[in-house]
């Protein structure tokens, strides 16, 4: 598995970000399964990431696509911009985005040896 961290907007990304098309069959019901649950903890909302936008070159898009890494991307805390503070929100919310990401994070490392464990 590989996880990115981005801010903001409070989501949970996972391929395709370059087409609106699904990645499809068992496949995309692990990535699907995998961001509900996590987003049990966080409470980000899980969507593919062509949902945000459309952007090619996204790094989840090469782990999938070129090497079959189960690959999300978090964009963190806050959930909505307000001038400077999307991108750079400040060391207040450091430990607030740290308890709410801890357990996807170790759900990931718990699910890496066997991602499809999840659709079993």
């Amino acid at each position: 598995v590989l996880l990115s961290f981005h801010t903001f907007s409070e989501l949970i990304l996972y391929p395709w970000g370059n087409t609106n098309e699904g990645i499809g069959g068992d496949d995309q019901r692990v990535f699907e399964t995998m961001a509900r649950k996590m987003a049990e903890w966080n409470k980000y909302r899980p969507m593919q990431s062509s949902g945000l936008y459309l952007a090619s070159g996204d790094t989840c898009d090469w782990a999938w696509g070129v090497h079959k890494i189960f690959c999300f991307t978090f964009e963190l805390t806050p959930q909505y911009s307000w001038g400077p503070f999307g991108f750079y929100p400040g060391p207040r919310v450091i430990q607030p985005t740290f308890k709410a990401n801890i357990n996807p994070a170790l759900y990931l490392i718990e699910k890496s040896s066997d991602p499809y464990s999840v659709i079993k």
